[in-house]
């Protein structure tokens, strides 16, 4: 089993650049879209990959630490090398995650959060969100290759 280095360095300086020039090359992606492909695939692969079944022993007080906070009691919930690794499922949990804590946040804090809204957003930018989810996916994928 690879560490989070090597994971890191495998996705971002070999498979990021190879699968850039996939999508570019063969299937002709607009740069917009290879942005947010790359964005979602590095914090994918440095916040949000398939480890973070056991994110409560990274420091807190780091900025990966920092950045995995929402996915402190996550750990405590999923066992590690569970659901987490599976691919697309894994992913598909964690998105949910996230945006359930998001949502929990802007609950806090009285911010307007409406099923109208949400459904427009994503009417409005299904095809950034469809690269945006293939990228962590991706990344997912990658950091289970190594696995």
């Amino acid at each position: 089993m690879a560490e989070y280095k090597t994971h890191t360095k495998f996705n971002l300086l070999l498979a990021l650049p190879v699968l850039l020039v996939v999508l570019y090359r063969f299937f002709h992606v607009e740069n917009f879209n290879l942005c947010i492909f790359s964005v979602c695939f590095a914090y994918s692969t440095l916040f949000m990959n398939p480890d973070m079944d056991l994110s409560h022993q990274i420091k807190l007080f780091s900025l990966r630490g920092f950045f995995s906070l929402p996915f402190r009691f996550y750990s405590r919930i999923f066992r590690h090398r569970g659901i987490s690794h599976k691919p697309i499922l894994g992913s598909l949990t964690r998105i949910i995650w996230l945006f359930a804590f998001l949502a929990l946040i802007f609950y806090l804090i009285d911010l307007p959060f409406e099923a109208k809204g949400l459904v427009r957003f994503y009417h409005t930018y299904q095809k950034e969100l469809l690269f945006g989810f293939v990228g962590i996916s991706s990344a997912d994928i990658c950091h289970l290759i190594l696995d």
